[in-house]
């Protein structure tokens, strides 16, 4: 199943970068990357770490590394393939497929997420699982839960008919600027208001018309007092949509009612003439589109933020209209797409719960195979598990050891199992500890798919060639396939796009899809009628067993605590990949908080003059940025800068001059 000539013609492909899905092709040097116009960036615009796309790191894997007497050394891919083979066998007749792991990436495209997750299930167990899938999980879930799919409801160009966008817990003029630039800015400059709902300034701050500062984690309380006021003022609701394609508005109603308004306000920290401006631009619109990012996952105790922004959003009438809707502001190129696949231990191909027989019986007919019915462990279950129940792990594309836990504790685990089996492109914290390691190809040296977040399926093909010995990651797993499972023709495909039939046949929100059908331009799942993307989504009725969708309640809330510590809010890892970064981080934070613990203004960054710290033995040294535009009560570090904060679960810091240490 290698890439074919005719999979490189055209020389364009799709960005592998974000989640935004820009197409783009080689300049004449094959130096840089220019933009090819296409739905995402129709201006055939990209972003700087686009242009530099075709960039691939100069450490990269070239042949096959099995470990001898304790040290990684070149093997041929013969020797490699029968030690996974002799070690996961060894595991299957010893302990069962559950002691097996696999988990993907949402780097990695649909057709080798469909392969891995068929492996695992193929071999017998639901163990299977990509971070994507933890990335927004509050928000697929409640998409999933009250509407249908765990997915953006409307195209990135209906954007531009929005009367009102609301972005919350997101900086897309950061880290999706294509579609930022593409799409948001040209509404704005037409008239519509831009929200802004986040604890700190950034560049999409710069555009809104309203920032909306909450306190880190109570979003929620944002959105329910904004439902409270529409509904009092009885302005902005839309009763026909409400009567005729939902359920639960009267009892929503009546939580709202019963709910203390200012309690919430105070527990939000937002002011009522802030709600008031946001609700009168709400109540005079008519189409409003609500983007979201990572920010608005994990609130405060038991609220969440996507619920309360679904139920305004259906209050409002504004689901299944264009210039309307839920986006999802997915990061990485493929996170919507492994989803997809069922790269997850819970869903088959479609989102289709392991434990529906219907869905089983529908792989079954396809593979000859049933999934396993019991759901399988989670990507953080599967690591804690690593040297106990887990004695053998595949992991592609993935770097588990920089996970979001103690570093030493994740190694110890890494080097608990038996046999730890890593597909990447480089040498990494991963592949240190692993017992065989295969060097797979870059997302510009393979073909394949990619879903953006829209749910546009586009075509990659390879406009370079991988190094060395190097494969793409379809190749690998479909030799795995071939060696560990008792259906090796099951794993035998002419090319991605016979691959790709396949998920197509089995995955319900891809039927009517294939390989030729996608075109040069990408399709949208699922498949509207007569060859037109289904955008949007639920334009007559919900993908819920009636076809109504579900309003939820008041979001629950306890009055925040006096303290003096302050709450820690993080930005998105680094993404400019040009960026050299001071040599210190920077921590933002507002004059008032900096003013009341003796920071001054005039401080010499040389100095380091701020220490993060969220008890004894945790601290992050950066250089403070005094900014009006970070509430008070929190101070912003990067994600990168406040990584040693985050894998102990910390949530509240204590700022202080680092004067005050020596």
């Amino acid at each position: 199943m290698r890439d074919t000539v005719s999979d490189r013609t055209p020389d364009e492909t799709v960005c592998p970068l974000c989640g935004v899905g820009c197409r783009l092709k080689p300049t004449a040097d094959e130096s840089r990357a220019q933009g090819v116009a296409a739905p995402a960036n129709p201006d055939g615009r990209l972003c700087r770490n686009g242009v530099t796309a075709f960039d691939t790191p100069d450490d990269r894997l070239t042949t096959p590394l099995v470990r001898r007497g304790g040290e990684l050394r070149p093997a041929s891919w013969e020797t490699a393939y029968e030690r996974v083979e002799a070690s996961f066998g060894s595991i299957l007749r010893a302990d069962g497929p559950d002691a097996l792991a696999f988990l993907g990436a949402p780097h990695c495209t649909n057709e080798e997420n469909y392969l891995l997750q068929k492996l695992a299930r193929m071999l017998g167990t639901n163990n299977v699982d990509n971070r994507s899938r933890l990335c927004h999980a509050s928000t697929a879930r409640i998409l999933e839960d009250r509407v249908g799919w765990p997915a953006t409801t409307n195209s990135l160009a209906g954007l531009r008919e929005a009367d009102v966008i609301l972005v919350a817990g997101a900086n897309p003029a950061e880290r999706q600027p294509v579609a930022f630039n593409s799409f948001v800015r040209p509404a704005v400059n037409d008239g519509a208001t831009l929200v802004h709902i986040e604890p700190a300034g950034n560049r999409t701050t710069r555009l809104a018309d309203i920032h909306v500062t909450p306190r880190p984690g109570t979003d929620a309380l944002v959105f329910d007092c904004l439902s409270r006021r529409l509904l009092a003022a009885e302005t902005g609701v839309d009763r026909s949509f409400v009567d005729a394609r939902t359920r639960g508005f009267e009892r929503f109603a009546a939580s709202m009612a019963d709910a203390e308004p200012a309690a919430a306000l105070t527990a939000a920290g937002v002011t009522g003439e802030t709600i008031e401006a946001v609700a009168s631009r709400l109540a005079d619109a008519d189409r409003i589109a609500g983007l979201v990012g990572t920010g608005i996952e994990g609130g405060t105790g038991a609220l969440n933020a996507p619920e309360a922004l679904l139920n305004m959003l259906l209050l409002t009438g504004n689901v299944g209209r264009r210039g309307s809707g839920l986006y999802v502001l997915r990061g990485l190129a493929n996170e919507q797409g492994a989803a997809d696949a069922g790269c997850v231990p819970d869903r088959l191909p479609g989102h289709q719960p392991v434990t529906a027989a219907t869905a089983r019986e529908r792989v079954e007919s396809e593979w000859g195979v049933a999934p396993p019915p019991t759901p399988g462990k989670t990507a953080t279950a599967l690591l804690e598990s690593f040297g106990g129940e887990i004695r053998g792990a595949l992991v592609v594309g993935e770097n588990p050891a920089i996970s979001k836990r103690d570093r030493e504790w994740v190694q110890r685990r890494l080097d608990a199992i038996d046999s730890l089996v890593a597909v990447d492109l480089v040498a990494n914290e991963t592949t240190r500890h692993a017992d065989v390691v295969l060097p797979a190809a870059a997302g510009t040296e393979k073909a394949g798919t990619f879903t953006n977040l829209e749910r546009r399926i586009q075509r990659s093909r390879p406009v370079q060639t991988p190094p060395g010995e190097a494969r793409p990651d379809r190749d690998i797993l479909a030799d795995l396939g071939t060696r560990l499972t008792d259906r090796p023709s099951a794993f035998e495909y002419a090319d991605a796009g016979a691959v790709f039939d396949e998920l197509c046949r089995v995955a319900p929100t891809h039927a009517g899809l294939s390989d030729a059908a996608i075109g040069e331009g990408g399709r949208q799942w699922p498949a509207g009628e007569g060859g037109e993307d289904a955008d949007p989504l639920y334009r007559e009725r919900f993908e819920t067993p009636d076809g109504y969708a579900r309003f939820g309640t008041a979001q629950p809330f306890v009055e925040p605590d006096a303290t003096d510590e302050l709450r820690l809010v993080t930005g998105g890892r680094t993404t400019d990949r040009s960026a050299q970064g001071p040599a210190a981080p920077v921590l933002r934070i507002n004059p008032s908080d900096a003013e009341e613990r003796g920071l001054d203004d005039d401080v010499d960054e040389a100095a380091e003059a701020l220490v993060v710290v969220s008890n004894g033995d945790v601290s992050v040294r950066a250089t403070p940025e005094f900014d009006p535009g970070v509430r008070r009560g929190t101070a912003y570090l990067s994600a990168d800068a406040a990584d040693p904060l985050l894998r102990r679960g910390i949530e509240v810091v204590s700022v202080r001059s680092a004067d005050a240490e020596r």
